[in-house]
């Protein structure tokens, strides 16, 4: 944990400190070394829902919080260089495209994420109805009214 926090801090120096001089790849690889960091984090959190079943505990939320700050920066300086130049030069745009991947990557996880949630956070009867269905039991309650004499049975 304590790497994870060093290089968010690294991350943060980086992004801060970037100057208008800075190369559009520099940008880019900024950008996408904080959303590895997120990625990083979603998993985590994914984990610790998937184990305890329980809302994350403060301290990751904390966590997730001070990558906002960075965030913002990155964006002010991705428009920056997308409004400072109409072309990319090729390894500009690979470096787009892999940013673009990152960021599909932390949408997925995170809907997976607000998924798993909401299921930890579900009333334990709502959990019960929406429990998966034994192999044969539906198949068993629908032999029990369409018996002889019923009129589900019966097609007459």
């Amino acid at each position: 944990m304590r790497v994870s926090v060093w290089r968010a801090e690294a991350c943060r120096a980086n992004i801060s400190g970037m100057a208008s001089d800075s190369s559009h790849a520099d940008v880019l690889r900024a950008h996408v070394a904080i959303c590895e960091q997120l990625h990083e984090l979603f998993l985590e959190e994914s984990r610790l829902l998937r184990t305890t079943q329980q809302p994350p505990p403060e301290e990751l939320l904390a966590r997730k919080r001070e990558f906002l700050p960075q965030l913002d920066a990155s964006l002010e300086q991705l428009k920056r260089i997308n409004a400072a130049s109409p072309r990319f030069t090729a390894q500009e745009e690979a470096l787009v495209q892999e940013g673009r991947r990152s960021l599909l990557k932390l949408l997925m996880l995170d809907r997976e994420n607000e998924r798993l949630l909401l299921r930890a956070a579900m009333p334990a009867p709502v959990k019960a109805a929406f429990a998966p269905v034994a192999p044969g039991r539906i198949a068993r309650l629908y032999g029990r009214h369409t018996g002889p004499g019923s009129s589900l049975g019966s097609e007459a």
